[in-house]
């Protein structure tokens, strides 16, 4: 039985975001029945609750290991074990946006780890030299590369990176790639007959991506925008949502309403902005999510 967990919720800066004092995050500052607070986007599986795989690092993965057991090192009872352990296996990247990478740099304690990731993705990370933090022993780091649409099984859980149209992060954006198809990818698993999407961002919504959503059970999909120009709300002169790769919940050609017909698999917001009116529980936008079939994700949510 797989065993799926949303760790973080938030997009980048989480709620309350540290330098924000908007209606939400005073909010959530002063009512947290009201506006829950949520760590950046992470998210774990596990097929025999055992051994664990990561979906990205984020930033706050310390907290995220240290609210979660599982993800504990094991007590000490064989010698040969050690008191450095860990129940991670392995680390799929989606993307190379540092909301996504910054957590690896945590895991840098001489502790072998393994990164699933596409050559362009591994070609950025690698182009930055805090990378180096991963060589100091040998084989610190393995990198095992995946390929859009090309499924993988780990621990008998079949993993099939989605192509999605984002393009790389800003601090990446000098790197011309002929594989824009691996800048953002999602990922299908699939066990037993099951299968659940997570898609943490979205740029767009066509008919590709709307069969995958359709052929899963459960969808995790990009929530970080309830409308395009609500950045500039609390902060004059930030983009567009859908200028930095975000498709808004809301409008005519938002999520809810591109995936209105989509009524067999369970839909669950993921990755939502401080700035999003969702994250009020007594919001007319929440009451709108719900009564059109899709929950607001929260931090803690669990599948199993």
């Amino acid at each position: 039985m797989l065993d799926f967990r949303l760790l973080g919720t938030a997009a980048g800066g989480g709620v309350p975001q540290w330098n924000c004092a908007c209606i939400l995050c005073s909010l959530c500052r002063s009512d947290t029945g009201r506006v829950a607070p949520r760590l950046q986007a992470q998210a774990t599986f596990s097929s025999d609750g055992q051994r664990w795989f990561l979906i990205n690092a984020s930033p706050d993965l310390r907290v995220q290991i240290e609210r979660n057991t599982e993800l504990q090192p094991y007590p000490v009872h064989n010698p040969a074990q050690g008191r450095r352990n860990t129940p991670i296996c392995g680390i799929l990247l989606t993307s190379a946006d540092l909301d996504q990478v910054l957590g690896l740099f945590l895991l840098r304690e001489f502790q072998p780890i393994t990164i699933y990731a596409t050559h362009l993705v591994r070609q950025v990370l690698e182009a930055n030299p805090f990378m180096r933090m991963f060589n100091r022993i040998p084989n610190q780091l393995t990198w095992v590369e995946i390929f859009p649409s090309v499924p993988f099984l780990l621990d008998g859980v079949s993993c099939t990176p989605v192509p999605l149209s984002g393009s790389l992060p800003y601090y990446a954006r000098e790197f011309d790639s002929d594989e824009p198809d691996q800048a953002t990818i999602g990922l299908v698993l699939e066990w037993e007959g099951r299968r659940i999407a997570y898609t943490p961002s979205v740029a767009a919504i066509g008919d590709e991506l709307r069969n995958i959503y359709g052929s899963c059970d459960v969808v995790l999909v990009d929530g970080t925008f309830w409308s395009d120009s609500e950045l500039s709300s609390t902060h004059v002169g930030t983009p567009l949502g859908r200028s930095i790769g975000h498709v808004p919940m809301s409008g005519a050609d938002g999520t809810i309403a591109l995936l209105a017909n989509l009524t067999s698999p369970r839909k669950v917001f993921v990755h939502i902005n401080n700035t999003n009116p969702v994250l009020d529980c007594q919001s007319v936008e929440y009451r709108f999510v719900r009564d059109h079939g899709w929950e607001v994700g929260w931090d803690g949510w669990r599948l199993s």
